[in-house]
């Protein structure tokens, strides 16, 4: 597989021991004037968001840049960023969850205190030059506490909705179908601890709020049925509780057979004890939960994410390896596997895409993907980043592709 590089760095490409045609990213593919303080907080956070999609045999990404949004295509000699889409949304917040469908991208833009949704599509005639429709401020609470994320998600029925964790609690807000007109936010949970996150995923009748609450060692969910009104949700649902059960790690995926895939890390946070738990909904409504991914005393992963493919039998998590004989973690790397819930892992087949060259001395972090399965023809690409703003591309498909049944 071929690097495409925007960066002044030169990539370094070696064969997984895997087997042939498998490569292992060491160097950035785009970079992004960003840097954090905060050793976790990258251009590709956050967690449960998703900030990648695939049109037109190309993927297009919507990176955190410190003037806002930038919008990047994967074109064959590299990643290319429109700058139209950057001027155009100058000043919204950069950090975004994207939702793509009909040739358009809709997403919703996070800061400490704004949340922006807006709309992007390519010109008629051509996908090399894109328009912004429209880009609106969301309603908050006046004098809230600080936003951690923000995702966003339309409904069978053509309703658009954005969850949110505001403080001690979850909230969302929802629009017409045209997603313009946005109604005040609505509570749907709270009492959480306040870096506890939410996260909103679309299913086949309905969509759903999954939120952790670590005060009460949970996972909790409420269901939206579609065509109800707004406000009507489900009681409080029990994904999971006890045991140290709530993290604030959330990432969802649904497979094309309607099972809700749910990554999460837990609180145990103990050597020889799983780190990660794979909550598993079933098109009936009934959960299973699968600890996985051992902490030890060298590594821990953390920060999961779980992506589809176009066979609803091969599903795939991944996440971030911390190494900790590393006292600046600059040995971290991006590890993915096979879910397999009927193996004592349920992680099979693990191999490590991204490993970051030490010479950057950098520390990768968040990795992200789509919301949809990856691509029948195309690479299965997902992203992380470092906190120097380099963002670092894997395709995942020469490691784990096989035929669609």
């Amino acid at each position: 597989m071929k690097k495409y590089i925007i960066s002044p760095f030169v990539a370094i490409l070696f064969i997984s021991p895997c087997s042939i045609g498998q490569t292992v990213t060491t160097m950035p593919s785009i970079k992004v004037n960003l840097t954090s303080r905060s050793s976790l907080n990258t251009p590709t956070s956050d967690k449960p968001q998703s900030k990648l999609c695939y049109m037109d045999s190309q993927w297009w990404a919507i990176i955190a840049d410190s003037f806002g949004p930038a919008f990047f295509q994967r074109t064959p000699s590299g990643w290319k960023r429109h700058e139209e889409v950057s001027k155009r949304l100058k000043g919204v917040p950069g950090r975004a969850d994207v939702w793509y469908e009909d040739r358009q991208v809709t997403a919703v833009g996070i800061s400490d205190s704004t949340l922006y949704v807006y709309r992007l599509a390519p010109d008629k005639s051509s996908s090399d030059h894109w328009r912004v429709l429209f880009s609106k401020p969301l309603k908050i609470p006046q004098n809230h506490p600080k936003i951690e994320t923000a995702t966003i998600a339309k409904d069978a029925a053509g309703i658009w909705w954005v969850a949110a964790d505001v403080g001690e609690r979850a909230m969302y807000v929802w629009s017409s179908k045209n997603a313009r007109r946005w109604n005040d936010p609505v509570l749907v949970a709270e009492g959480m601890a306040p870096d506890d996150i939410c996260s909103i995923v679309s299913l086949k009748n309905a969509v759903m709020i999954i939120w952790s609450d670590q005060k009460a060692e949970a996972v909790y969910c409420r269901e939206h049925k579609n065509g109800d009104p707004a406000d009507r949700w489900s009681a409080v649902q029990t994904v999971e509780s006890g045991n140290s059960t709530a993290d604030d790690h959330i990432n969802t995926a649904v497979s094309a057979d309607g099972t809700l895939w749910v990554n999460t890390k837990n609180e145990v946070d103990s050597v020889g004890f799983p780190n990660l738990v794979l909550r598993v909904r079933k098109p009936d409504g009934t959960w299973r939960n699968f600890p996985y991914a051992i902490l030890t005393k060298d590594t821990g992963p953390s920060r999961p994410v779980v992506i589809t493919t176009p066979d609803p039998n091969l599903i795939l998590s991944g996440y971030t390896i911390y190494d900790h004989t590393n006292k600046k973690r600059y040995r971290d790397r991006i590890a993915f596997g096979m879910i397999d819930t009927s193996s004592n892992d349920i992680m099979t087949r693990t191999v490590e895409v991204i490993v970051p060259d030490t010479s950057l001395q950098v520390m990768v972090n968040n990795i992200t993907g789509p919301k949809s399965a990856f691509p029948k023809d195309g690479p299965w690409i997902i992203l992380a980043s470092d906190r120097k703003g380099n963002i670092y591309e894997a395709d995942l498909r020469p490691f784990f592709d096989k035929p669609v049944r």
